[in-house]
């Protein structure tokens, strides 16, 4: 973390401009699942020991996160318009949840979702004054969204003139406001239903294995649940149904190699074919309203190399050792 104060703020409307702007955080293995994914704005306050992130995003993503090093974060919802979830979490409005940078944590959203976070340095003594460490994976309610609305009105005091010189009012407004919520508030785990541990494991599954050969019937038969049970889990936690979920995933696995194709030979249906896609077609009205631009568009278009989907986040099964 740097040492001195500073405030910035940033729009972006791609992955290059959401990475840079999110500032000590990483993002990887970023998925687009709906066409305005990767539109929004970060405002980020640092000082030597503590960080403040506000993300307000459009929605319609998944990637992995992981939180600045070094740190312990806590994270308030504040808006969650359609399904997302973190981790193992569904997440609704109100939700402060705790995690530190041991891993990366999944992280998805459908629609438009507004989060605030605090991350603070572990050598900070308030650390274990308030038990954080035994918070992580846990979750509390800001039924008054007091912690909520102190992140706001702090980042509107440090929009104007005066603010940034007051930053060490704010740390002391959050630590008591912490120690008031924790003091208060229950610890909670995300209550599941078994058809939602199943779309979780499935999620975590083909994240990074994508296997052409998948379908909905055989993750049913693989799992021993329902197809019906799949698709109301499915859009219980993910707002899409698992067809239509892998759909998105492999349209991107797609749009990753036509990017980065360099050789002559390449094509957009032998790409296609990879992928699984075996009507061009349809696969071409899928990419198109996805992406917004044919795929032979693409394959034309020289792009600077930006890590969206690594070569890590593209093994297909049969790839695999």
């Amino acid at each position: 973390m740097k040492t001195k104060k500073t405030f910035t703020k940033q729009e972006f409307t791609h992955y290059k401009e959401m990475n840079k702007s999110a500032k000590n955080w990483t993002h990887f293995c970023t998925y687009q699942l709906l066409p305005h994914a990767l539109q929004g704005e970060h405002h980020v306050i640092e000082l030597p020991s503590l960080q403040l992130s506000y993300s307000n995003r459009k929605g319609g993503f998944m990637h992995n996160a992981m939180s600045p090093k070094g740190m312990i974060s806590i994270a308030v919802i504040q808006e969650c318009k359609g399904k997302a979830c973190f981790d193992r979490m569904k997440l609704h409005k109100g939700d402060i949840l705790f995690f530190d940078d041991s891993k990366a944590f999944n992280f998805m959203s459908n629609d438009h979702i507004k989060v605030a976070i605090v991350s603070l340095s572990i050598e900070l003594e308030i650390i274990e004054k308030l038990g954080l460490s035994s918070l992580l994976g846990y979750f509390m309610r800001d039924e008054n969204m007091y912690f909520s609305n102190l992140l706001t009105t702090i980042l509107e005091e440090v929009n104007s003139v005066e603010g940034i010189a007051r930053l060490e009012h704010y740390q002391e407004r959050i630590f008591t406001t912490l120690k008031h919520i924790i003091k208060k508030q229950n610890l909670q785990k995300t209550k599941l239903t078994e058809g939602e541990k199943v779309a979780l494991i499935i999620r975590d599954q083909i994240y990074h294995h994508m296997d052409a050969k998948i379908s909905i019937a055989s993750l049913s038969e693989e799992h021993q649940v329902s197809q019906q049970t799949l698709q109301n889990s499915f859009r219980s936690l993910f707002g899409f149904t698992p067809k239509l979920f892998l759909r998105l995933l492999k349209l991107n696995l797609v749009h990753h190699d036509l990017r980065n194709a360099h050789s002559k030979e390449a094509s957009v249906s032998k790409i296609a074919l990879k992928w699984g896609f075996m009507h061009m077609g349809r696969f071409s009205g899928y990419y198109t309203a996805l992406f917004g631009e044919n795929p032979s568009v693409t394959l034309k278009t020289y792009y600077p190399l930006e890590d969206t989907i690594s070569s890590d986040c593209t093994m297909r099964q049969e790839e695999m050792a």
